[in-house]
C-alpha cells in the first residue's frame, strides 16, 4: 500500500509540472538509453547520455533519482512495469523514465501525424439531385501506446536498439459514407391540379418553409412554429378552409394540404410523428386517417428525427401537384400506409327554395339550380403503418382510428314561375355549381 502512494505521488507531481533541466556541463553516464527511431525512412534519436543537469542541485539529482535516471535498461523496464501495475499506461511510464523523450516524441509526431480530412454533404434543393459531397482523406497518426509498449519491451533486454514508429490510420467520413447518409428515404405527392390559384399559392409558401430543412437527430419539430400563423402579413391567401364542419372561406386554405403532404412523407421515412389531428370531414386529396389537419389554435403537426443521423427535406408545390422528399441514413425496412374504411354514410341531397331572393344572382326561376353544397360521404376508418423488409412484412401497427362527419348536397332552386311566351317556347333553364377548393 505505501509503495502504491509513493508511486502515485512521485507520477503525480511529474504529470502536472514540467521538469526543466538546465545545462550545467554536466551528462548521464553511459548507460544511458540509446533508441533510433525510424517512420517514413526518417530517423529520430533518443540518447540519454545527451540530457544535461545540473550535479550542484540536490532536488535534481534526487528526481532524477527517484525516475531511475541511472539504471540500465532492464532496470528500467522492471521499474516500468512497476509503474503499469498502479495503473498508469506504457506511455505515462516511458515518459517518467526516459527524460527528456517528450522533445522526441513531439518531433516525430511533426512528421508523421497526417490530420484526417471528412467528406462534407452540401445541400442544395434546387439541384435535381440536391446533393453534392466534398472529398475526404484518411489521417494517419502515431499509435504512442503501441510505441512505449515496444520501448518498454526493448528496455528488458538491452540500452540501444532501432524502433520502427508504428502509425494508425484514422478513417475519415468518405463520400460514399454521405451517400449512405443522404438516401431517399420517402417520397409522396398529393394532387392539387383543381385547386384555386390562391389555395396552390398557400400551398407552395407553406411546402417552402420545409424546403431545405436539416433535422439534427433526436430534434423535434412544429410545423406550426415553422410555418407561422396563416396571415396575410406573412404572404397567405384567401381560400376554402373547414370550419366547423364547412368549407368557408378563410386566409391560409391549402395549407392543410402541405402538411398532409408532409405527414405521409415522414410515415413512409419511419420518422416519429408525436402530434396530428384530422379534419371534421374526409379530404378529397388523400385516404382516409392520412391527413393531418393544422391551425391557429393549437391543432399541430409535430415530429421527431428518430434516426441515427440527420434527416434532409426537400418540399415543392409546382401547380399540380404538393411534393414531399425525406432522405436520411440508409434503411433496409421500407414503410407503406394502409387506409381501411370501416362504414361509409352517405350524404342525402337537400333541396330549398330561395323564396327570399338571397341567392337571386345564380336563380330566379324554378328551373334554375344553384349547388350551394357539394356532398362528402361520411367515414369510419382506420390507418396503419406496414413495415417490411427484403418483401417480408415485419409488423402491421394500428396508428390511428378515424371518423368523418358526412355533409349532405345543399341545392338551391329559384321561386318565381316562368311566364310561357304565346309560341308555347321556355328559355332553358340556367344550372350553377361550387366546386370544392
Amino acid at each position: 500500500m505505501k509503495s502504491k502512494i509513493f508511486y502515485i505521488a512521485i507520477l503525480t507531481v511529474f504529470l502536472v509540472s514540467t521538469v526543466c533541466f538546465l545545462p550545467k556541463n554536466a551528462s548521464a553516464n553511459q548507460k544511458g538509453v540509446h533508441i533510433t527511431f525510424v517512420c517514413n525512412d526518417k530517423t529520430f534519436v533518443y540518447d540519454q547520455s545527451k540530457v544535461v543537469y545540473d550535479k550542484r542541485d540536490h532536488d535534481t539529482l534526487s528526481a532524477l533519482e527517484r525516475r531511475g535516471f541511472w539504471l540500465d535498461g532492464k532496470q528500467k523496464a522492471e521499474l516500468a512495469k512497476m509503474v503499469q501495475a498502479h495503473g498508469f499506461g506504457a506511455d505515462v511510464a516511458v515518459k517518467y523514465l526516459l527524460v527528456g523523450i517528450d522533445k522526441v516524441f513531439d518531433d516525430i509526431c511533426s512528421f508523421a501525424n497526417v490530420a484526417k480530412i471528412d467528406s462534407n454533404i452540401v445541400f442544395d434543393t434546387s439541384w435535381q439531385n440536391p446533393f453534392d459531397y466534398t472529398p475526404g482523406r484518411d489521417g494517419v497518426r502515431v499509435d504512442m501506446a503501441k510505441l512505449c509498449s515496444d520501448i518498454v519491451k526493448k528496455l528488458a533486454t538491452q540500452n540501444k536498439f532501432v524502433l520502427q514508429v508504428p502509425t494508425a490510420v484514422e478513417r475519415a467520413t468518405s463520400v460514399a459514407d454521405n451517400k449512405n447518409k443522404t438516401a431517399l428515404r420517402s417520397f409522396f405527392e398529393t394532387n392539387c391540379a383543381n385547386s384555386t390559384q390562391n389555395r396552390k399559392d398557400n400551398i407552395a409558401l407553406a411546402l417552402s418553409k420545409f424546403d431545405g430543412m436539416v433535422v439534427g437527430v433526436g430534434e423535434s419539430v412544429s410545423f406550426n412554429k415553422v410555418v407561422g400563423k396563416r396571415t396575410m402579413q406573412n404572404g397567405y391567401k384567401q381560400a376554402k378552409v373547414i370550419l366547423n364542419g364547412k368549407y368557408v372561406d378563410g386566409v391560409g386554405g391549402g395549407v392543410c394540404q402541405a402538411s398532409t403532404t408532409l405527414y405521409n412523407a415522414l410515415l413512409l421515412a419511419g420518422l416519429d410523428v408525436t402530434e396530428w389531428h384530422r379534419h371534421t370531414l374526409k379530404s378529397n386529396y388523400i385516404k382516409p386517417s392520412f391527413d393531418a389537419m393544422v391551425n391557429d389554435n393549437g391543432a399541430d403537426l409535430v415530429f421527431a428525427n428518430n434516426t441515427d443521423e440527420k434527416i434532409y427535406i426537400k418540399a415543392k408545390c409546382d401547380g399540380q401537384s404538393a411534393k414531399v422528399w425525406v432522405y436520411g441514413v440508409q434503411s433496409e425496412v421500407e414503410y407503406k400506409t394502409l387506409s381501411v374504411v370501416e362504414k361509409k354514410t352517405k350524404a342525402q341531397e337537400v333541396v330549398f327554395v330561395d323564396r327570399n331572393g338571397d341567392y337571386a344572382d345564380k336563380v330566379t326561376f324554378e328551373e334554375d339550380s344553384f349547388c350551394l353544397q357539394n356532398p362528402v360521404d361520411g367515414v369510419e376508418s382506420k390507418g396503419y403503418l406496414v413495415a417490411t423488409k427484403h418483401g417480408r412484412t415485419l409488423h402491421t401497427k394500428l396508428l390511428r382510428t378515424d371518423n368523418y362527419a358526412k355533409v349532405d348536397k345543399i341545392v338551391v332552386k329559384g321561386a318565381k314561375k316562368r311566364e310561357q311566351k304565346p309560341d308555347g317556347f321556355l328559355p332553358q333553364a340556367q344550372t350553377y355549381t361550387i366546386c370544392q377548393a
